[in-house]
């Protein structure tokens, strides 16, 4: 056996929900792959991250500072002593393989990688590829690609997916949400809004704001996570014909539920809509890193998946226009449902795992 593989999923649950799906796969499969187990990396902060709270293998905790503001000076002083740990502990669990999955937080572990001459692979989940993969990407021996990334970066890897958490994964991948509609069984058409787990305020004044159109409220349904901070403000908004919930730890319900999502970029939620075939209306978040969110929405809207909104008020004119526009033609909801599934992949996170560790690849 060649010692153990950390997975580097810390930062958001852009980077954990991943991380996190290919320790699924690689807690079943390292010892095929010639390795004796694997741990999961991730900052002591994400302790109550829902995926990290019933993991599929060992979590490691460490509390790298994070690079900005007046620690820049000081950062190398702040950050040698938790890395000296990070050594000696991946040491004594043999650590011989890193998957970094982006973020600062990764950075502990990609370095014992380069500094060890172990081998080092990176998993890129957006079209603009993060400082992370910009950086380390020629010290990688393989990288994985969620996305097409932009044309301006020329990096080597492989276009997989984005690896999907088991418990989010259709039970029944033949099963289409839009067929009834175009087939005329549905008159009401269900929309999922997501605004992540902090919410999204600009999000949930936007739904509200369109259901007072008298047509959209009579055609569509409307189900609304507000986010745990911003739930009692929603509510007290909201009228009668809103779903208000505040967080879901199992979102398969709420994807098996809806017709439409609408939601900001992130690589996530868009995978996770992918791979149950629904239409999409997103709304990048306009202070993402590098503008990311912005590219892959574009992405997704040049494929035919997704339309976008690009605006950083809650003027709800643009949601309204397409609402109305697809309230008696939702055969093209269910176009663009088809769309979406053909651009997700339900097996990203074996054949990522599979990418990285068979010499054939």
């Amino acid at each position: 056996m060649n010692g153990s593989i950390i997975i580097a999923a810390g930062g958001t649950g852009g980077h954990i929900s991943p991380g996190v799906a290919l320790a699924e796969v690689l807690s079943e499969k390292a010892n095929a792959f010639g390795y004796e187990s694997v741990y999961i990396h991730s900052l002591v902060r994400n302790q109550n991250n829902p995926d990290l709270l019933n993991p599929p293998c060992q979590v490691i905790w460490h509390n790298i500072p994070q690079l900005g503001g007046l620690k820049t000076i000081v950062y190398p002083f702040l950050f040698l002593f938790p890395f000296i740990k990070t050594i000696l502990l991946f040491r004594k669990l043999k650590i011989n393989a890193v998957i970094g999955m982006g973020g600062y937080s990764s950075l502990p572990a990609i370095l014992y990688a380069i500094l060890f001459r172990k081998p080092l692979y990176l998993c890129e989940q957006n079209c603009v590829p993060g400082k992370i993969t910009r950086v380390f990407s020629k010290f990688a021996k393989k990288i994985a690609f969620s996305f097409p990334i932009v044309d301006s970066f020329q990096i080597p890897g492989k276009i997989i997916g984005n690896p999907i958490r088991k418990r989010v994964i259709p039970e029944h991948l033949n099963i289409r949400q839009n067929e009834n509609l175009h087939e005329g069984k549905k008159n009401t058409i269900n929309v999922l809004v997501l605004g992540g787990s902090q919410g999204a305020r600009q999000l949930n004044q936007m739904i509200l704001k369109t259901m007072e159109n008298a047509e959209i409220a009579s055609k569509y349904k409307f189900r609304l996570l507000t986010g745990t901070n911003l739930y009692d403000e929603t509510k007290q908004k909201a009228n009668d014909g809103t779903e208000i919930i505040s967080y879901a730890n199992d979102m398969k319900p709420n994807y098996e539920w809806a017709n439409l999502v609408v939601a900001r970029s992130g690589a996530g939620v868009v995978a996770e809509c992918l791979v149950f075939g629904l239409p999409m209306i997103l709304i990048p978040y306009p202070f993402a890193a590098d503008n990311h969110q912005k590219a892959n929405a574009e992405y997704l809207e040049k494929q035919g998946a997704a339309v976008t909104i690009h605006s950083t008020s809650d003027d709800p004119t643009p949601l309204v226009k397409f609402l109305l526009s697809w309230k008696d033609h939702s055969e093209v909801l269910r176009e663009m449902g088809h769309i979406s599934l053909a651009l997700s992949n339900v097996n990203a996170a074996y054949q990522t795992v599979s990418y990285f560790f068979s010499d054939s690849n």
